[in-house]
């Protein structure tokens, strides 16, 4: 039998690990590509697209160390965990879409409420703590960071 394969059938780990390299690879690119759309106002130094291509980086690092020397482990996710992680994905896809016409605190609070659930939380703790990581982003992107952050409709701070 193949070593791509364990006793199960299903492929092993490392062909797992370098499916999930190259489409991170995939997604880091798209990312920085789309980074440069971001503007800001004028004479401000550092813009908007300058954190996303600040995640791109060692993202895209990480993702070709994946596909180049993948994990030990031979275990393929059982299918509830791929759906979580295809879930996860559509997610963010969504969360991405979503942010410009929405607004960063509705759509924000949406996916992280949502990605807390994911991971196995009640609704009456996903809740709050979605509410609070929210909270504390907004805060730390608007005024530590003074990086704006797309306003809901109608409501202009």
């Amino acid at each position: 039998m193949s070593d791509r394969f364990v006793r199960t059938g299903r492929p092993s780990g490392a062909v797992g690990d370098r499916v999930a390299g190259a489409v991170l690879l995939v997604v880091a690119i798209a990312a920085w590509w789309l980074s440069h759309d971001y503007t800001s106002g004028f004479g401000q130094a550092l813009g908007p697209g300058v954190f996303p291509r600040l995640v791109c980086v060692p993202l895209g690092l990480l993702s070709v160390y994946l596909m180049v020397r993948p994990g030990v482990n031979q275990r393929w996710p059982e299918r509830a965990a791929l759906i979580r992680q295809l879930f996860l994905l559509a997610l963010l896809m969504v969360y991405a879409g979503l942010v410009e016409p929405l607004g960063f605190l509705p759509t924000a609070l949406l996916t992280v409420t949502l990605m807390i659930r994911l991971f196995g939380a009640q609704w009456r703790q996903a809740l709050p703590f979605g509410l609070l990581l929210t909270l504390s982003l907004y805060l730390l992107f608007e005024f530590a960071l003074g990086m704006p952050l797309p306003d809901m409709p109608g409501l202009d701070w």
